[in-house]
């Protein structure tokens, strides 16, 4: 069960969300109903992709939240984000089923403490936002994910999580100090998306 400030987050993050595309899709914001689309793995409207139900629009939207921050990326291609706020993190406890050797030699590599807590949160929300885009959730073995997290620059990685091979192009989204966030689209978009703080 979510706590009390959980909840107040979340509806504060919706409420930024419906002001947001208010002014994108140029109607009031009571007006703007947020659903789910189907899940592409099971055909479940209860736990698919975020969607703009109405007004009717070709916008496809994805939306992060953690504690303090929110975001918010429109895209006219399928599209994920994550944000997470960095914070003390035992990695070894976390890692095994996560990262990837190539990962997980790049977070260790940096000191104890924070520094490898952002390395990790760094590789963490690079496949996210692939499983976001996706619009499956963490429903796959992580370790097939590979986020080239420590390289400059977005990366590219191919999962077959639906049962035919995709590819999608990861990048690192600035955001506020003390948070880490990351986009993925699918690798063939040409146009990027919009990405907004909440």
């Amino acid at each position: 069960m979510k706590s009390t400030q959980a909840r107040a987050e979340f509806i504060t993050c919706r409420a930024a969300v419906k002001r947001v595309l208010s002014g994108v899709l140029d109607v009031p914001a009571a007006e703007v109903a947020l659903g789910r689309n189907p899940c592409p793995g099971c055909g479940s409207a209860e736990h698919g992709p975020p969607a703009v139900l109405l007004p009717a629009t070709p916008w496809r939207i994805s939306i992060a939240h953690t504690h303090g921050l929110g975001m918010l990326a429109l895209s006219p291609f399928r599209v994920g984000i994550d944000v997470e706020q960095v914070r003390p993190l035992d990695v070894g406890q976390v890692d095994a089923p996560v990262l990837t050797r190539a990962e997980r030699e790049a977070v260790t590599a940096q000191p104890e403490g924070l520094a490898r807590a952002t390395a990790f949160l760094r590789c963490w929300t690079r496949k996210e936002a692939v499983l976001k885009a996706l619009g499956i959730g963490i429903t796959i073995d992580l370790t097939t994910l590979e986020s080239r997290a420590w390289a400059e620059g977005p990366a590219q990685v191919t999962t077959s999580a639906l049962g035919s091979p995709s590819t999608w192009r990861m990048a690192t989204v600035p955001s506020p100090a003390g948070w880490v966030a990351a986009l993925a689209l699918p690798a063939g978009a040409d146009r990027p998306p919009s990405v907004r703080p909440l």
